[in-house]
């Protein structure tokens, strides 16, 4: 009986993942592009790198969990020094005070969600989290 009501629960939960607060105008194709539906893709983040003091878009991801964004591993394989086969994979800690990565220079990296305009450097319900690690898988490059 526990069980059956843990299971109702969890479903209950998964039900609303996923529902943006805002539905999404969707088309059968992207042909040309259109522009989304402010803040109908909340799990949608922009990767950003700041050197001298001025960030970047460099990707996208997504949020696939609190503390989790899953981008392509071709954003992020220049954070561990890879270059065409060169890289293996790996992890690499990165706090937000970290000024450096091997390979990159002298950047810093962050995650910005709710962004609807990346040309508007503080827009109104978008959030700025620091990067504490970056992970590539080791096969990513099979």
């Amino acid at each position: 009986m526990l069980g059956a009501v843990c299971l109702v629960v969890l479903l209950g939960y998964a039900y609303g993942c996923g529902q943006p607060a805002v539905p999404p105008q969707l088309g059968s194709r992207v042909v040309g592009g259109e522009d989304a539906v402010a803040h109908s893709w909340p799990w949608q983040i922009s990767l950003q790198y700041s050197r001298s003091g001025s960030w970047s878009h460099t990707c996208g991801g997504t949020l696939i969990a609190p503390q989790w964004v899953l981008t392509a591993a071709h954003c992020i394989r220049w954070v561990l020094g890879c270059w065409g086969d060169l890289c293996h994979g790996g992890q690499m800690s990165v706090g937000t005070d970290t000024p450096s990565l091997p390979g990159s220079s002298s950047m810093t990296y962050r995650v910005v969600l709710g962004k609807q305009d990346l040309s508007e450097d503080d827009e109104a319900g978008s959030v700025a989290v620091g990067v504490e690690k970056m992970i590539v898988h080791e096969k990513w490059n099979s």
